[in-house]
């Protein structure tokens, strides 16, 4: 069960539907219980799923549910709106509880990155670890970019979705101080608004929370629409990327490395904060000067600006890393072995 019936969401294009992409095989979206190996993404209801499904079941779970330890309150609400949209029921009382469940009953476990994995082995011994496929944003930066003759701007590049624009609050300060004191802008690939809560509960305007966070700085920031062409677009003329992480975000703490990779594929230097996943890649490639400590941010941030020819070294050992351990074949190998692996054990339940 997918995040969206088209395969346009995300989490759909870059993982299970780019192995079918590759495979050039078709995904049973009418019927999935009629699938060899049932596999669901954090969109489906686990529970209903597991109860009809006879075939091996496989979860892919690309962020740390389990790992963020929500209040009681917390984790009551959020199984109550996803019980209302549909994801979830409301009999399990939290949400914890069901993806637990799910863990426990399913015959395998995907996940993206070595720190989920440990976190999950107490439900599941069945445990893989297999990153987003990023060949469509090498694609548009071959398709966009090099046709694009505008120069590089003192510009700061970041994309997401926009209830992760949240993780700039730990460092508006200092932020908003850079760009105001040295005149850089700041691209934000993102959405003009979305869902406050529950992913389609209430509205967040990305204009007005941009203005909140940048007080003095929000009219140098562009808030520029989601697609391929002007990710590569914007990140052609950007500097530099940044991803910032609160670290007082249990859950943040859990993502895994694909946010960077991404970067990395859009050809842009990055600096980062210092989780765990951004951490270890960061040793990989010696960029340990650009995992950044959440009091570095601003003195990080004058020192890059200021030395374009060490941004030029970063960027080449971050294409570099990705070229040499992140291609698309690579990831698709993946996707068999963990299949056939399932397949070859067959159902628990």
């Amino acid at each position: 069960m997918p995040y969206s019936q088209d395969l346009q969401h995300p989490a759909d294009r870059r993982r299970l539907a780019a192995w079918a992409k590759g495979k050039k095989t078709v995904l049973n979206l009418v019927d999935p219980t009629k699938s060899d190996i049932l596999v669901l993404s954090n969109a489906a209801n686990f529970g209903h799923w597991l109860k009809l499904a006879k075939q091996p079941v496989i979860l892919d779970l690309v962020d740390g549910y389990l790992g963020q330890n929500p209040s009681f309150l917390e984790d009551f609400a959020r199984n109550v709106v996803r019980s209302i949209k549909g994801t979830s029921n409301f009999k399990w009382i939290t949400y914890t509880r069901h993806l637990a469940y799910a863990c426990k009953k399913s015959d395998a476990i995907v996940v993206a990155s070595q720190e989920q994995k440990d976190l999950l082995q107490v439900y599941n011994k069945n445990i893989y670890v297999v990153l987003d496929d990023h060949t469509e944003v090498a694609e548009a930066v071959a398709r966009y970019s090099t046709s694009n003759a505008s120069p590089k701007r003192d510009a700061i590049f970041w994309e997401g979705f926009g209830y992760t624009l949240k993780h700039f609050k730990f460092i508006s300060k200092e932020l908003d101080g850079f760009l105001d004191e040295t005149g850089w802008e700041m691209n934000l690939v993102t959405v003009k608004e979305f869902a406050r809560w529950g992913g389609y509960i209430g509205k967040i305007k990305t204009e007005k929370l941009v203005k909140k966070l940048f007080p003095l700085s929000w009219t140098s920031i562009r808030i520029v629409p989601w697609s391929l062409q002007n990710l590569a677009t914007c990140a052609h003329i950007s500097r530099f990327g940044i991803i910032p992480i609160d670290p007082s975000d249990k859950f943040a703490m859990m993502k895994s490395e694909n946010k960077l990779m991404s970067m990395w594929s859009l050809g842009l230097p990055v600096l980062f904060s210092n989780i765990p996943s951004y951490a270890k890649l960061a040793s990989r490639t010696s960029s340990e000067s650009i995992c950044i400590k959440p009091s570095e941010w601003r003195t990080k941030l004058d020192f890059f600006s200021s030395n374009p020819n060490m941004l030029e070294d970063i960027q080449a050992a971050g294409q570099s890393y990705v070229k040499s351990t992140h291609t698309n074949q690579m990831l698709i190998d993946c996707w068999n072995s963990l299949l056939l692996d399932t397949r070859a054990k067959g159902s628990k339940r």
